[in-house]
């Protein structure tokens, strides 16, 4: 693939990207304002709270999510630089974001397109490489629309597309469009391959040093903006240089002590990691919070015909390798990390996933490859489309399920208290009252819905607001309808106001819808911004 094509489909890759973002710009309904998030705006807007304590000069970030005490000690660069590119520029968090979304977009096309070019033998191969990782999916698609059709629930959703579970960490394109942070995590997992097989041909001592720093400064960003990719890309490492001393029968130390030399900083960031969020209590449970992998044949049937062609490519690439053809062996070697990674005994075992889109869809296309040397039919470009297009249904119904929810701002009863898209500007001016008036120490009691934006919007803490990152959500909602309601003592009220530090609450039609009608807020404080129905209150200690 040359130059100008690698760029073209980058650009294309990248625009359709912004495709249901540019949506649900359109149709934003009158009085409100758009944030520019689809999906799930509840985990987006985390690493947007992290931002905006860059923003305000930290770069330690405690979870505004939670009310309990704890030493706030993460420090995350990718939080951090975009925090600081937003105080430099005045640009809006939830903008800025989408910008640097497009940038890691692009990033990551760049560096995948460049990793395929180097490993795959033919152009054939190479571009097909570029076309399934830039757009394949599985065959999701199918269960949604007999969804759609029957309005029933199929017997299984694969997770390339699924009103309920869905893995955009397990898509290229789904990372791409709304998880930039597992992209950049893919992204310098490959930087860090490249050169490090650089190393093994480097023509001098001087070239293989170069490429070994370049390695170890990307591994020790990549532990730090993303762990979990960092954790299968070092055991692919390992299980690479002990195939390939295995097969050739000889160990070259220096070259194998450069390696192990450039993993060092990634892995010394993955242990400071541990000890911080074992030493802060928000932290902890977070990295407690169970996302498993789901049962292999979920697993097969989100990426479908990638993955047949993929077992069709493994003989392949075994036959390269036992041919001496070693720099195969490393993407081998991360393909089967990956899968020990996602069933190790761990909470996050699914988040470790990312990557092994790549690694299938390299070879499938070295299955493509091979097919189009023994049948000419497949040597026509548009044999090639015609595969790509049969692969992408799924995002087509990905960008549909979104359209749908956006269209209903997010408020359907599947969407499990999902913040909405659009925040009406009375919602904006009292977050902007408590901006402006509230203390930096105080926290808000609100309904999640708006909690989820407020501290990314004020810098202030919530009582709810995340149903991983707030500790004990589902007391602490127990509780809050309790306050809403009435049904909290005044005195009981009091003593958890003070050890929260809950210094106001919001009454809106969220809080009011939780109570069915009017809330009982006026017995636990009083009024100090009012606009309409809509009020801010400052509770009484």
């Amino acid at each position: 693939m040359n130059a100008k094509t690698r760029t073209a489909l980058i650009i294309l890759t990248v625009l359709i990207t912004w495709l249901p973002y540019l949506f649900g710009w359109f149709i934003t309904p009158p009085g409100t304002r758009y944030f520019w998030l689809i999906y799930n705006p509840d985990d987006q807007n985390v690493h947007l709270m992290w931002a905006r304590q860059a923003m305000e000069g930290a770069w330690r970030f405690s979870d505004l999510y939670t009310t309990e005490p704890h030493a706030g000690l993460f420090v995350h660069l990718y939080a951090l630089v975009l925090g600081w590119f937003c105080r430099l520029t005045g640009l809006s968090l939830h903008l800025a974001y989408q910008l640097f979304r497009t940038l890691v977009a692009a990033f990551f096309l760049a560096v995948a397109l460049r990793w395929g070019d180097e490993l795959l033998p033919h152009s054939r191969a190479r571009t097909a490489f570029a076309g399934l990782v830039a757009f394949s999916s599985g065959v999701g698609w199918l269960p949604v629309l007999l969804w759609w059709q029957g309005g029933q629930r199929p017997p299984v959703f694969f997770v390339d597309v699924s009103p309920e579970l869905m893995m955009p960490e397990a898509n290229s394109f789904l990372s791409l469009t709304v998880a930039p942070l597992a992209a950049l995590g893919v992204a310098l997992v490959l930087t860090v391959f490249l050169h490090l097989q650089t190393v093994c041909t480097a023509p001098d001592l001087r070239a293989a040093v170069r490429s070994a720093a370049i390695a170890a400064c990307s591994g020790a960003v990549l532990a730090n903006i993303h762990t979990y990719a960092a954790i299968p890309m070092l055991l692919a490492i390992v299980l690479w240089q002990v195939g390939d001393g295995v097969l050739t029968r000889s160990w070259r130390w220096r070259q194998r002590l450069t390696i192990a030399v450039a993993c060092v900083p990634c892995l010394l960031v993955i242990v400071v990691q541990a000890v911080v969020f074992s030493r802060d209590v928000a932290f902890a449970q977070k990295a407690a919070t169970p996302t498993l992998t789901p049962p292999w044949f979920v697993l097969l049937g989100s990426y479908g015909l990638v993955v047949a062609m993929a077992f069709a490519g493994l003989p392949v690439a075994l036959r390269r390798v036992r041919d001496g053809e070693r720099q195969w062996l490393l993407p081998l070697s991360w393909l089967l990390a990956l899968l020990i990674a996602i069933h190790l005994p761990v909470s996050f075992q699914r988040k470790m996933i990312e990557g092994l889109h790549v690694a299938l869809c390299w070879l499938a296309a070295l299955a493509w490859g091979a097919w189009a040397q023994r049948h000419s039919l497949l040597r026509h470009r548009l044999a090639l489309v015609t595969l790509i297009v049969a692969t992408a249904p799924s995002h087509i119904a990905f960008f549909a399920l979104n359209s749908h929810w956006l269209i209903h701002n997010n408020l359907l009863p599947e969407r499990r208290l999902q913040p909405p898209y659009y925040l009406t500007e009375g919602h904006l001016r009292l977050m902007a009252w408590l901006e402006r008036h509230a203390h930096r120490d105080d926290a808000v009691l609100c309904h999640p819905m708006l909690g989820n934006y407020l501290p990314v919007l004020t810098g202030r803490k919530v009582f709810v607001g995340h149903w991983a990152e707030t500790l004990r959500f589902a007391d602490k909602l127990r509780t809050a309808v309790a306050i809403w309601s009435g049904a909290l003592p005044a005195d009981q009220a009091r003593q958890l106001f003070r050890r929260h530090r809950l210094r106001y609450a919001l009454e809106t039609e969220f809080e009011r819808g939780a109570t069915g009608g009017a809330t009982a807020l006026a017995n636990y404080g009083s009024v100090v911004f009012q606009l309409g129905d809509d009020k801010v209150i400052r509770l009484g200690w």
